[in-house]
């Protein structure tokens, strides 16, 4: 019953945003977490809830204590309340969480702690972010060297400007001609009229004036504005000193034509841009690196010519330039629009040169770097498959300095687990600490030269060597090397295996009873396997064709993006799809979840560890991967589910041995359309009764003395050993002290199975969960 409130639990919580998890009230440790942790921070949840103080050791050292005590004083206070912190995820990088804490109560006792834990740490670098872009904005408006101002659209008052402004305009305080209190601003009145109802009707843009300064000097200047509100009550000015560039305006020209001179045969594309960013001048060398014509191109906006995904970014650092005066700069990396549709790389300066005459724009210097910007990509996806492969290999895995101690230049976690150390415990040390006579080794010069010689001529070397745990016992390894040649510096990698279990394995071969049962028990495995392929093969093609659609929707979606005729229901309706398609994905891959978690017990070596243990869900797993069979034997396999709970005492392997055995020959004795069903039965006096019935053919009265006799068979020969009943009845007997009866008729067969309450002289059983 735990079980299936865990399960359900499990999938209650699968469908939260958050990880749910529960607490020991007492203790307040953690006794389950959902499996949403790893999306949070890396860990899975056996990691979590494996030691006491797991969640307190992955606290941020300035959270700490505040935590603790907030969360001790908000269990007292009884009432659901709200934790905001930073955890570090596996990477070691700062997770900010939003825990949700609700304590249940039961007069003044706490009877139940948990909670949801929310990631947060986008929402906190958001605010972050906006924070950051505020006081930017504050920045480039007083700072700036274009004059800014806000001003009441009806009136003309001006109601906040930069220091730029109020260089030409002085004090003023309107921008409206005979304003009461304002002097006179305009040189000539009907220019401001004029101004002032363009400004009325729309946006204004560069529209040049004449303003006379504090010292009632002209000044020339160009004019930009526009209504900040839906009311129209206020307007924002732009306001750029030009007397010096109208001045200089010969020289400009002239400069210019040197300028294209010089630029006209450049293999970088050269740009000359108006500070909203519309094309002022295109050298010819737009044609080969993009295929546009040159005079095409002048008169456009260049973010026309760039990927819209890139657009905030790009005018984010271009406004560097534009607002960071005479010679500031900016420099990115964007993609470009070729005329064909491809998109090409171009690494690209702006320099600021508004006020140089000959130029009066934003000067931006293209080069293509889209194989550089390739290779660096490969390199980058390299780079995180081998860390990724390196820190999630269910192997050790480590990086030893060739040369001199070949101490561990790096290691993964299974590694240092594997020598009973911490990774940073390990890092560091001579390889030749893991072995038994490591010092002797160290200490023997031509043996550490013969090792190198060897390993540089091979390049790579297999073999098993015996390694000194942290505790002091040796357990053996099987070791994969090779050379390799890492930042110019010589390393070995390698990959080891602990063989313990193996050697143990191949030992306990050796007497001929124990290969007869294994070799059985690798038959039956070969049978529960026989349809792993199918069930995992069938999920998982409806889990690739859900993922193709997948793809195919999130491609629409990135098309879609800044497409006119594309509307937010558009976008919903995208997305709609593409959740049902990743949902759908998902139930598959539980499905073969569920499946490879029933198979991963009966993949283990039997243990020499008596336990008590679920019969008839450790049977239903066993089943589960018969199923295939049954189908391909079109013959119904069936579990009766008992009343009563019925745990056996003993190992649950050679319950799975017994199962198998039993249902295999019940589907060979059947034609198709018959029936086996396996059925369980608990006793007042504690045992409890198995039973294997089919509808097949029955047994023959002249074979059924025989049927428990080693090496008696009825099959051909290939096809059966004779060994099957007879192991089993050698464990049913030996290992459970139970019996075994077999009914049979020509309607079928009935095999009886009896485990007494606990086995005669056996040790009282560790309690355990049901295999899965």
């Amino acid at each position: 019953m735990k079980a299936a409130e865990d399960a359900a639990l499990g999938r209650l919580a699968a469908l939260m945003q958050g990880a749910v998890w529960q607490a020991d009230p007492a203790t307040h440790r953690t006794t389950f977490i959902s499996e949403r942790l790893s999306d949070i921070v890396g860990f899975t949840p056996e990691q979590w809830t494996a030691e006491p103080a797991f969640w307190e050791s992955r606290l941020h050292p300035e959270d700490r204590t505040w935590v603790q005590e907030a969360l001790e004083g908000g269990i007292r206070q009884g009432e659901p309340f709200t934790l905001e912190y930073r955890l570090f995820d596996t990477a070691g990088q700062v997770v900010w969480v939003r825990d949700l804490i609700t304590p249940v109560y039961d007069g003044t006792q706490l009877t139940a702690l948990g909670g949801m834990m929310l990631d947060i740490t986008s929402e906190r670098d958001n605010e972050t972010a906006l924070r950051t872009a505020l006081d930017q904005f504050a920045r480039l408006f007083n700072g700036s060297p274009v004059g800014l101002a806000v001003i009441a659209a009806d009136s003309g008052r001006v109601q906040r400007s930069n220091n730029a402004f109020r260089a030409v305009a002085g004090l003023r305080t309107s921008l409206r001609p005979g304003a009461p209190g304002t002097d006179t601003l305009w040189a000539d009145p009907e220019a401001a009229a004029q101004f002032w109802a363009a400004l009325q009707a729309g946006p204004v843009q560069e529209w040049p004036a004449q303003w006379l300064d504090s010292g009632r000097e002209v000044r020339e200047v160009t004019l930009s504005a526009d209504r900040l509100n839906d009311e129209g009550d206020t307007a924002f000015v732009m306001m750029r000193d030009v007397t010096s560039q109208v001045q200089a305006r010969r020289d400009s020209e002239a400069s210019e034509r040197r300028f294209r001179a010089l630029v006209q045969h450049s293999s970088d594309l050269i740009t000359v841009l108006h500070p909203s960013g519309t094309i002022l001048y295109a050298s010819p060398a737009v044609e080969a690196v993009l295929g546009y014509d040159s005079e095409e191109a002048v008169g456009r906006n260049a973010l026309d010519h760039l990927h819209p995904d890139d657009h905030e970014a790009i005018q984010r650092e271009f406004g560097r330039a534009v607002f960071g005066g005479s010679g500031a700069t900016a420099r990115m990396t964007s993609r470009f629009i070729c005329c064909n549709g491809e998109f090409r790389h171009l690494e690209w300066v702006a320099t600021n040169q508004l006020d140089d005459p000959s130029i009066q724009g934003i000067v931006m210097n293209s080069r293509d770097v889209t194989e550089r910007v390739h290779a660096d990509q490969e390199r980058l996806e390299t780079q995180q498959t081998f860390e990724t492969l390196f820190s999630a290999s269910p192997e050790a895995i480590l990086l030893v300095e060739f040369a001199g101690a070949m101490e561990i230049v790096e290691c993964n976690d299974v590694a240092a687990a594997m020598r009973g150390y911490q990774r940073d415990e390990l890092i560091g040390q001579s390889t030749y600490r893991s072995m038994p006579n490591g010092a002797a080794l160290l200490a023997d010069a031509k043996a550490n030269d013969a090792f190198r010689e060897r390993v540089r001529a091979a390049g790579r070397l297999q073999f098993e060597a015996e390694h000194l745990h942290r505790d002091g016992h040796v357990y053996p390894v099987e070791i994969n090397l090779a050379l390799v040649t890492i930042r110019g510096r010589e390393m070995m990698l390698c990959v080891e295996r602990d063989i313990s279990e193996r050697r143990a394995a191949a030992e306990a071969l050796e007497a001929s009873q124990a290969r007869l049962v294994a070799s059985e028990k690798l038959a039956g495995l070969g049978r529960l396997t026989a349809g792993l392929a199918h069930e995992i093969n069938t999920p998982l093609a409806a889990t690739m064709t859900e993922l193709h659609d997948a793809a195919r929707l999130v491609q629409e979606y990135r098309d879609s993006v800044g497409h006119a005729q594309v509307t937010d229901a558009d976008h919903l309706e995208i997305a709609a799809e593409l959740n049902r398609a990743v949902e759908a994905a998902q139930r598959n891959l539980t499905r073969i979840g569920d499946f490879i978690r029933k198979i991963r017990g009966h993949t283990r070596d039997t243990i020499t560890e008596r336990v008590a243990f679920d019969a008839v869900k450790h049977t239903e797993n066993t089943l589960s991967m018969l199923a295939h069979e049954a189908r391909a034997a079109k013959v119904d396999l069936l579990l009766e589910q008992p009343r009563l709970p019925v745990r056996l005492h003993g190992e649950p392997g050679r319950l799975t041995q017994i199962v198998t055995n039993l249902v295999v020959n019940a589907l060979h004795a059947c034609a198709p359309g018959s029936t086996v069903t396996v059925s369980f039965e608990a006793l007042d006096d504690g045992s409890a009764v198995m039973r294997v019935q089919d509808t097949g053919s029955g047994i023959p009265e002249d074979v059924l003395p025989r049927i428990f006799e080693p090496m008696f068979t009825t099959k051909p020969v290939g096809q059966g050993t004779g060994l099957g009943l007879s192991i089993i009845h050698d464990i049913i007997t030996g290992h459970f002290g139970g019996e075994i009866q077999v009914q049979t008729s020509g309607a079928g067969t009935c095999f009886t199975v009896t485990f007494p309450a606990r086995p005669p002289g056996a040790a009282p059983a560790l309690e355990t969960a049901a295999t899965t």
